[in-house]
């Protein structure tokens, strides 16, 4: 070996090995290295994902409040003032109302006014649906209030009050119902109520007078399922559909009358107390009968068992 090749081969193992007073580099070393510029890396990711994230946040703020400001200018520049409104108001036959109730009608006009500009302004497809249907029911409301004039329909047929039948239907007789439009007939459900009404019916006594119907029932005796329910006008029949509501028990039960009145509803078992409910309604019927001692003596054993948790005699366990 020639002494230039010796003098290069001591030069590379002098490079690999480093300067004389420090090691040279572990493959580990090298590993950790390769693990810094990783995170390195990673970091950088995150923090370009939440400056993009932040600046989308920034660009939908600044969308969302052009909008409203457009919103805004619109429901300014549309709104009626009190001032413009007219200073007398009709009913819906053309009587002059009174000031308490031009106060209701003004109040039911300003709200639907509101809910039709921002309609107007609205552009996305299922909030304009939702405003649509606020919009129905406020022109119902507002006609309501203009109505003054309601004669009632105490006598109805009914059927569907036998047990096990899921539906109770109640039979008004009302001349020419089935053709009228279908805006003058309407009705409102409750959990424990409706009210139905009907306006512009022509009797044969005054063919000159219309006249505007109206029942409202509350306290029904039983629970019903108000979105099931429903009315529909046949000729002269005018038929109102009340669901039952299924009991987790007994299933769909009999109603020995449409109402409760002033007395107390039939008991309905509850499943999230712990005594269905029984304590609550025995107590209810101890407090209704007052002065009937010895019902209210065997109400007071009945309590005192539901209370040990014993079998009361007539309730199932």
């Amino acid at each position: 070996m020639s002494q230039q090749e010796a003098s290069l081969q001591e030069l590379g193992a002098a490079l690999v090995a480093g300067p004389a007073n420090e090691p040279g580099l572990h493959p580990t070393d090298f590993e950790r290295i390769s693990d810094q510029e990783s995170d390195g890396a990673d970091v950088s990711k995150e923090a370009l994902r939440i400056d993009c994230s932040y600046r989308e946040a920034e660009k939908t703020c600044q969308q969302r409040l052009r909008s409203e400001a457009r919103v805004s200018l619109r429901f300014v520049s549309l709104r009626p003032t009190r001032a413009s409104m007219p200073d007398e108001a009709v009913d819906v036959d053309g009587w002059k109302l009174e000031k308490s109730q031009m106060e209701l009608v003004e109040e039911s006009e300003e709200d639907l006014q509101e809910l039709k500009i921002l309609l107007s302004c609205c552009q996305h497809e299922k909030n304009r649906q939702r405003l649509h249907a606020a919009i129905k029911e406020f022109e119902v409301k507002l006609r309501t209030r203009r109505t003054w004039a309601w004669f009632p329909l105490p006598r109805f047929q009914w059927s569907g009050f036998e047990y096990e039948k899921p539906c109770i239907l109640l039979d008004f007789h009302v001349p020419g119902v089935g053709s009228l439009p279908p805006e003058d007939v309407h009705c409102d459900f409750g959990v424990d109520w409706f009210d139905l009404k009907v306006w512009n019916v022509k009797w044969s006594v005054e063919d000159a007078v219309r006249y505007h119907h109206r029942v409202k029932k509350t306290r029904l005796l039983r629970d019903i399922v108000p979105s099931e329910s429903s009315v529909e006008a046949q000729g002269d029949h005018l038929l109102v559909k009340l669901q039952k509501a299924l009991d987790p028990r007994h299933g769909y039960c009999a109603w020995s009358d449409l109402t409760a009145g002033s007395g107390r509803k039939p008991f309905k078992y509850q499943e999230d107390a712990p005594d269905g409910g029984l304590m609550d309604f025995l107590e209810g019927e101890y407090e209704k009968y007052e002065g009937h001692e010895g019902f209210r003596k065997d109400l007071g054993k009945a309590m005192e068992q539901v209370h040990r948790n014993e079998p009361v005699r007539g309730f199932e366990d």
